[in-house]
């Protein structure tokens, strides 16, 4: 990179450090959210109606972690990128998936915000700290093994493949992350990877990228998106609008329901705080918005946690039942690998760690100033 680079590339980040989005929120939902009363709402396989469920709808959404983007934090290693302002927002989002995940995997979904040990060492697993688990450091280091130059936009799937190159590191999580190419799911591979030794269940993440159409939804398949938040097992989806990612959690009516992460927010140095009592106001809102089927990008992944395997089968079946059946079947599922398909094989993780380390170590930032936000199309074929 040139010093006229160089220069331009630190000006850049100058900028991303001092200019916000708009200042946060942390009161009651706003009346822009557009929610209506007496309309049903789906979060996650809990329903609300509101005005009367205001009380436990908020204590919901409040209980969900909240990454936006951050300012001055430790530069991200090869670059000098202290902010993740105008390009991170699908990484921010994936930390609110894969924290929620975790909080399940820990507790159950109707857990409610309260501090202790086990979910301060979550959110500590999150600051944006060069050796925390899933910072958004390490997130846009795994990007790299997967292609992504750090400054640029990631998509659904690059943000998924992240995640489950992260997981791979950490064995202790006793959880694995598998991503679904192609839309199409084989039962029997899934299970190959969640049991390792073919006995034991390892709890499973299940991300699914998807393709709704070319340059827009199809209306065919709302329904079936929809559905998916009816599900206990779901964690939500990553997606968004063109320029815009955003963490969907639930709808009402034809729009879905997100958490925003485009709010420039001070980051926390791990070195100026109690790592044992985290300060986390600005890890939790009860702001909410919604999204128009019609602006929704047609790249999204919806995501599903079975801590058992009887919770997934039982969420194979309703697969089977709605969102693999008719016309608007959102991907392709079976119970067995067809003979011409090669078995699946484990990536031993000193490999991983091979390709991981060396790709970060020669990380590109030439596309840290794009003024784009595409996601990937992902092969249907």
């Amino acid at each position: 990179m040139s010093d006229l680079e160089a220069t331009l590339t630190t000006l850049n980040n100058s900028i991303n450090n001092t200019i916000t989005d708009y200042t946060p929120v942390f009161g009651g939902v706003e009346e822009k959210s557009q929610l209506l009363d007496g309309v049903e709402i789906q979060i996650m396989g809990r329903s609300y109606v509101l005005p009367d469920d205001k009380a436990m709808f908020e204590r919901d959404i409040e209980s969900f972690l909240w990454f936006s983007y951050r300012r001055n934090f430790r530069a991200i290693g090869g670059t000098t990128y202290t902010s993740d302002r105008g390009w991170g927002c699908m990484l921010r989002c994936i930390q609110m998936l894969y924290s929620h995940t975790l909080i399940r995997h820990n507790f159950s979904r109707d857990w409610r915000w309260t501090k202790c040990g086990v979910y301060n060492g979550i959110l500590r697993d999150f600051l944006d700290d060069p050796n925390g688990l899933y910072s958004i450091q390490q997130i846009a280091k795994a990007g790299c093994s997967a292609g992504k130059d750090v400054g640029t936009w990631f998509g659904p799937n690059t943000a998924a493949q992240s995640i489950r190159i992260l997981t791979e590191f950490h064995k202790e999580l006793n959880l694995t992350v598998q991503v679904v190419m192609d839309n199409f799911l084989c039962i029997e591979d899934i299970k190959f990877f969640a049991k390792e030794d073919d006995i034991t269940w390892t709890p499973l993440l299940l991300i699914i990228p998807l393709r709704l159409g070319l340059s827009e939804c199809n209306n065919i398949y709302i329904d079936n998106i929809k559905h998916c938040f009816k599900i206990e097992q779901s964690v939500g989806a990553v997606g968004g609008r063109p320029n815009s990612a955003f963490y969907f959690i639930g709808y009402q009516n034809d729009k879905l329901l997100y958490l925003d992460p485009h709010v420039t927010q001070e980051s926390l140095c791990p070195d100026e705080i109690d790592l044992d009592n985290i300060p986390d106001d600005t890890y939790h809102t009860k702001k909410v918005d919604l999204l128009a089927w019609d602006q929704l990008d047609p790249s999204i992944a919806v995501a599903f946690y079975c801590k058992t395997e009887h919770s997934f089968d039982n969420l194979c079946q309703q697969f089977q039942e709605t969102i693999t059946a008719g016309s608007g079947s959102l991907f392709e599922m079976v119970a067995k690998r067809p003979a011409y398909m090669t078995p699946p094989r484990r990536t031993p993780v000193d490999k991983l760690l091979e390709n991981y380390s060396a790709e970060y170590d020669e990380v590109n930032t030439e596309d840290a100033a794009s003024d784009s936000d595409g996601f990937e199309i992902i092969s249907n074929s």
